[in-house]
């Protein structure tokens, strides 16, 4: 499913298996670390506020 994957995700994958997490921050910078930051956070919220709409009945 490698055509479903943008390139920029491909590219930096590559670099994960090859030098690990700190070749990602090193090779992609802040902009890398705050698109994973931003990620994150939004997937924790979401599984916040989901279950609570749904209790709430909306």
């Amino acid at each position: 499913m490698s055509f479903l994957k943008p390139k920029f995700i491909v590219k930096y994958t590559k670099i994960y298996k090859e030098g690990g997490f700190k070749a990602v921050a090193k090779e992609g910078g802040w902009t890398v670390l705050i698109l994973l930051f931003l990620f994150f956070l939004i997937k924790g919220l979401l599984w916040l506020i989901i279950p609570y709409l749904i209790a709430r009945g909306v």
